[in-house]
């Protein structure tokens, strides 16, 4: 049991640096590995909560940095997505689902390929509302059936030309969101134990300090590697989603 909680701690560590520096990162690291050692769903429940605590832990730093109108726009869809997202939870094959989610995320990240090979990076035009929303809807969808709000998010706006700070700032203002609504919608549905609440009190110590690594990463990211970054995570979650359906 120590083994695995030092590994757990370690996990969450590096999980939360990546999330604090890019915006996303944490739910494709972190899940697989947390689900594997705890071999129950209640890890759902721990990434939700870890996930809430990093966005406040880093809301204040990054309030000045996030793009208001995208991040209305997100919540809007996002409100749509999220009971989307538990109705498919509920009713939907949890093999149909990984591959609907892992085909979501893959063609995000066709997006951020295209991008990067047609140098097609602009900001002389603002993201599109109707882009948002869509991202937003889904978003919300994976949020409420995977707990897995940010891929999608971060690559539409990568590709749609927003800067890597308003990128993160933008995502992680969403999972304040996001998280709350997830956990919330969590409770009745499934409860949560004390044990679980135990086992995030006692990874929250490896979560802030992989936070505050992430906060000293930011500024060492360029543009173009933060959105290889991007990519990476993309693929990683897709490829994880439909791995973990054989």
């Amino acid at each position: 049991m120590e083994h695995a909680f030092i590994a757990l701690s370690l996990t969450v560590f590096f999980a939360a640096a990546l999330q604090s520096a890019t915006g996303i990162g944490f739910g494709v690291i972190a899940g697989p590995i947390m689900l594997l050692l705890l071999n129950s769903g209640t890890s759902i429940q721990i990434s939700i909560v870890l996930n809430l605590l990093i966005a406040v832990l880093l809301i204040r730093s990054i309030r000045l940095e996030f793009n208001k109108a995208v991040l209305i726009n997100l919540i809007i869809g996002s409100v749509v997505g999220l009971p989307l997202g538990l109705w498919i939870f509920l009713n939907v094959n949890i093999v149909t689902l990984k591959l609907l989610a892992g085909s979501a995320v893959l063609l995000t990240a066709l997006l951020v390929i295209r991008n990067i090979i047609g140098n097609m990076r602009s900001t002389e035009h603002p993201p599109s509302r109707k882009g948002a929303v869509i991202s937003g809807i889904v978003s919300g969808a994976m949020s409420g059936s995977l707990a897995m709000p940010g891929p999608v998010v971060a690559a539409w706006m990568s590709a749609a030309g927003v800067d890597k700070r308003a990128v993160r700032a933008t995502t992680l203002s969403l999972f304040i969101f996001s998280y709350s609504a997830a956990l919330l919608l969590q409770i009745p549905f499934g409860g949560i134990e004390s044990a679980t609440l135990w086992t995030c009190l006692k990874l929250a110590p490896a979560t802030i300090a992989g936070v505050y690594v992430g906060k000293m990463m930011v500024d060492r990211l360029t543009e173009r590697v933060f959105t290889w970054l991007i990519l990476l995570i993309l693929i990683l979650t897709a490829a994880f989603l439909f791995i973990s359906t054989l």
